[in-house]
């Protein structure tokens, strides 16, 4: 079934019919590899509709080019045959005369031509014209250029843009032509038609993909419809996106036959095109192909008379060049890859360019291959993109020149890669490489690319190994300042994964104590140093907020804001920070920091930044805040199997902020980390003492955290920043009506709390040990709770604290209702819903209470002087030495008492005695 030839089938059919009365014609019968000019000759004896008409055919082919009146001898062929049918002695009798006689005696192919049997028209039909014998072209030209007063039709197929040379028989023969058919693509209705009458009724979205994929070239389309036939594919829109990958066997070996059969510089050139792609670069395409610019031009120019475009051009169908590159035989594939590389670096393009082309190849045999990977894994790190970095450096892996020292730094760059996305990997990398370095310092420089925060150290080892590798660099001694350097950055990753080793945790508070009250930070391996004994001291209570305040800000003050931090201690100090409530320069410089993170592929120092924001968020009582940052939109699990163990803590510590002890579990016991790292396994305790209390299951709750209070002061962790056990465990004694327990549990906390000194703490114990302690002196404590977080960025724990305190029997009526409003509208800033929902719960149970004019408390009637005196705000904070939040706190809630609308209606003699 030929699809929209019907305009060029009549013109055939018209020419046929005038032959029978005399009057011949030769048709030059062109298209694009794959038109069907076959397929259109093979039709054109049909078209002699209920007229007579003899049939000669003949096929050239390349492999037959140098064989002398080849062509010509198969049409004699063919009118012997017609001859020996007919009873025509005649005819027979030339074609045998024309096969005996010597070259220059043959019968001229008219005379046969004259002698067929017969009154219709004769229709001489050769296909590719191109390969014929210059012998049988010589024959034709004189054959069948005399059309007047014949009866023969010539129909002659001839690749589209093929140019004749001057002067040559196939140039004489193709300026003989009196009508030319070109076969061109099919269109839509065609390309339906067809999909339809090999697959049955098709949807749009089908036939618009399988056009897209053959270009409505018939021979593509046909290839591809068959080779979906035998998938089972139906011509639905599901189907689709199938049909546009689909590549056919039987085409990419017709194609490699077709190449074959072509010009050396021609089959380079498509090898060349295959492998670099239809953005080529000419210069390196015909380098690659081994050709001069002339010759790649006429190569190219060749090409394109054969309909074949650049690769990757729909106009030509990408199924075609797929099918062209399957053919390129696998050696020859690698070889020209490998080959390509080295052009594309040599002549200047993209690194990335040059190491694509490495990635495509089992065998790397480029010179250079492995510098190329690197330098492409480089340039992937910059754009933030370590997965691509990660995969070129595993090829890079796989040369066999990569050994020794240099198959080591490959490792290397490979875990600096790897840390960002598969720590454990990243991990296994350095170990890997530590032996093939030939100093320490490289050793050195090897080891301290691994994230502290990202590894486990009771599974790896990773402190010990760190901490002996110092010590070596310490030995060295000089004035090697790399050396130093390393030495100290080696130091405080061994600190930072020694923190829950007894053994590690006096040492490295002696080493903070020698530093001096002002330790230097001017050098990275000095920021580093001290951010990990922040962390130790802080873990530890062995320095007040205050002290690890003014320890943290030359930090915040010296270190770029680099997303690479995550790598290093520091975040340890971020969190330290806002444990002290100190985070003013550390927002701003987290702030910096994402901005530079940007929309990377940098999952770890992403992750960290994450987690570092939610323990700010978290220091400023904002809860909603905190849980967006860390706690993915997915399930539980989906969020565990994206975090490090460091991530999992936070995203627990979060959760359980927002009285979500159900999730914390879940979190923390996908992480196997609570087998070896005693905080984790602390939380995990803390988290289902929380979950057994919400069940009143007291016993169980007062084991469980217990239990973690235990697990913390066997590493000596003592500061209730960190996990606040203790104060729970008092609650649960008093349920259980142990109160000289409860008394006890409760007071250590506070004292920890006061020797930390950060208020929210303080103000946090305070409220438990309120909360234990019977008749008026608890309630004194729980206001005096509230005083202490007054003084806090806390606004979560204020809020709890109000609410103890509103809730408190005993309280003025009019104080509860007051604390417990404040405490909604603190519950509702801080995004804490379950809090939210016990506070109004508890507003319903309680009288109402008939309006009066509130008093002041002593910090709200100070500061409401001070800005009814003219003072600004900041003016204020300063004078106070509070934060100007709580300055505008301490305003608002001044505003509320008075029924005023703002500063302007501050009575002059407010707070006066």
């Amino acid at each position: 079934m030929l699809l929209e030839r019907e305009t060029e089938l009549a013109l055939a059919a018209a020419c046929l019919r005038r032959a029978a009365a005399g009057h011949g014609s030769l048709l030059l019968v062109e298209g694009p590899l794959g038109a069907g000019r076959s397929s259109f000759l093979e039709a054109l004896p049909q078209q002699a509709s209920g007229e007579r008409i003899t049939v000669l055919r003949a096929q050239a082919s390349r492999s037959e080019r140098w064989l002398a009146f080849g062509v010509v001898d198969q049409l004699l062929e063919s009118a012997a045959c017609v001859a020996a049918t007919a009873g025509s002695g005649k005819a027979r009798r030339a074609c045998d005369d024309a096969h005996r006689g010597p070259v220059g005696d043959r019968v001229p192919l008219s005379a046969v031509l004259d002698g067929v049997p017969g009154d219709g028209a004769v229709l001489v039909l050769v296909d590719d014209l191109q390969w014929c014998d210059t012998e049988s072209l010589a024959e034709l030209s004189k054959g069948l250029a005399g059309r007047h007063g014949r009866r023969v039709v010539s129909a002659l197929s001839l690749p589209s843009g093929v140019v004749p040379a001057a002067g040559s028989a196939l140039g004489a023969l193709v300026g003989a032509a009196d009508r030319r058919i070109r076969l061109g693509a099919l269109g839509p209705e065609g390309v339906r038609r067809s999909v339809e009458a090999a697959l049955g009724g098709a949807e749009a979205e089908f036939v618009a993909a399988v056009r897209t994929r053959s270009a409505g070239n018939p021979l593509l389309l046909r290839s591809l419809l068959d080779e979906a036939y035998s998938r089972g594919l139906r011509p639905r829109a599901q189907d689709a996106e199938v049909v546009r990958t689909l590549r056919s066997e039987i085409l990419c070996q017709y194609l490699s036959a077709f190449l074959r059969s072509q010009p050396g510089p021609v089959r380079r050139t498509v090898h060349a095109l295959c492998v670099l792609g239809g953005d080529a670069d000419q210069r390196v395409a015909a380098l690659l192909a081994d050709l001069d610019a002339a010759g790649y031009a006429e190569a190219v120019g060749t090409l394109h008379r054969w309909g074949l475009g650049r690769p990757g051009d729909e106009e030509h169908g990408t199924l075609l060049w797929d099918a062209l590159a399957d053919g390129v035989p696998a050696d020859e594939l690698t070889v020209m890859r490998n080959r390509a590389a080295v052009l594309l670096h040599r002549t200047g393009h993209s690194v990335e360019a040059a190491a694509g082309q490495l990635m495509s190849v089992h065998t790397l045999r480029a010179p250079g291959a492995v510098r190329i990977l690197r330098a492409a894994a480089d340039r992937a790190l910059a754009r933030g993109a370590p997965r691509d970095a990660a995969r070129y450096l595993r090829q890079a892996l796989l040369d066999g020149s990569c050994t020794g020292l240099l198959r080591a730094r490959v490792l290397t760059d490979l875990a600096v890669a790897e840390r960002q996305f598969a720590t454990v990997a990243a991990l296994r990398h350095v170990v890997e490489a530590l032996p093939l370095f030939d100093s320490a310092l490289d050793r050195a420089a090897a080891a301290v690319q691994l994230g502290p925060l990202l590894y486990q150290p009771s599974e790896s080892g990773i402190a010990a190994l760190t901490g002996d590798l110092a010590a070596q660099l310490r030995t060295r001694g000089g004035d090697d300042a790399a050396a130093a350097e390393l030495a100290l950055r080696l130091e405080a990753r061994h600190y930072a994964l020694g923190a829950q080793d007894p053994a590690v945790l006096p040492a490295a508070l002696r080493r903070l104590d020698e530093l001096g009250p002002r330790p230097p930070a001017g050098t990275v391996g000095e920021r580093e140093l001290l951010a990990a004994l922040i962390h130790v001291a802080f873990v530890t209570n062995n320095a007040s907020a205050e002290r690890v305040a003014d320890l943290g800000a030359p930090l915040m003050a010296l270190e770029p804001p680099d997303p690479r931090h995550a790598h290093t201690p520091l975040p340890l100090a971020v969190n330290a920070l806002a444990a002290a409530e100190h985070t003013a320069e550390t927002v701003r410089w987290l702030d910096a920091v994402g901005r530079r993170v940007g929309h990377r592929d940098t999952d770890a120092e992403t992750a960290v930044l994450r987690a570092e924001r939610a323990m700010v968020a978290l220091s400023h009582g904002r809860i909603a805040e905190a849980r967006r940052a860390v706690v993915p939109t997915g399930t539980a699990e989906e969020a565990q199997a994206r975090a490090s163990a460091l991530c999992t803590a936070v995203q627990a510590i979060v959760t359980l902020h927002s009285d979500e002890p159900e999730l914390a579990e879940r979190l923390l016991t996908g992480n196997l980390s609570h087998h070896q790292d005693q905080y984790h396994a602390a939380l995990l305790h803390m988290t289902r003492g929380l979950l057994a209390a919400r069940r009143r299951h007291d016993l169980i709750a007062l084991h469980h955290f217990r239990t973690a209070g235990e697990r913390l002061e066997r590493v000596g962790w003592s500061n209730p920043a960190v996990l606040p056990w203790s104060s729970r465990a008092a609650l649960m004694h008093h349920r259980l009506g142990e109160q000289d327990r409860a008394l006890a549990a409760a007071r250590l906390e506070v004292e920890q709390a006061r020797t930390w000194g950060a208020p929210s703490v303080e103000g946090r114990a305070l409220v438990a040990l309120g909360r234990v302690t019977p008749g008026r002196r608890g309630t004194e404590l729980l206001a005096e709770a509230v005083s202490v977080l007054e003084r806090s960025t806390n606004a979560h724990e204020l809020c709890r604290a109000l609410y103890a305190y509103g809730s408190r029997e005993g309280v003025d009526g009019r104080r509860a209702a007051d604390a417990l409003e404040r405490a909604r509208e603190l519950s509702v800033v801080s995004g804490a819903d379950r809090v939210t929902r016990q506070i109004r719960e508890q507003i319903g149970r309680r009288p109402a209470v008939p309006e009066q004019r509130l008093e002041l408390t002593p910090s709200e009637a100070r500061v409401a002087r001070l800005a009814a005196a003219g003072l600004h705000n900041a003016d204020i904070a300063r004078e106070l030495q509070v934060s100007r939040r709580m300055i505008e706190r301490y305003l608002t809630n001044a505003y509320r008492k008075l029924d005023i609308s703002g500063r302007h209606a501050l009575p002059p003699d407010i707070g006066a005695e």
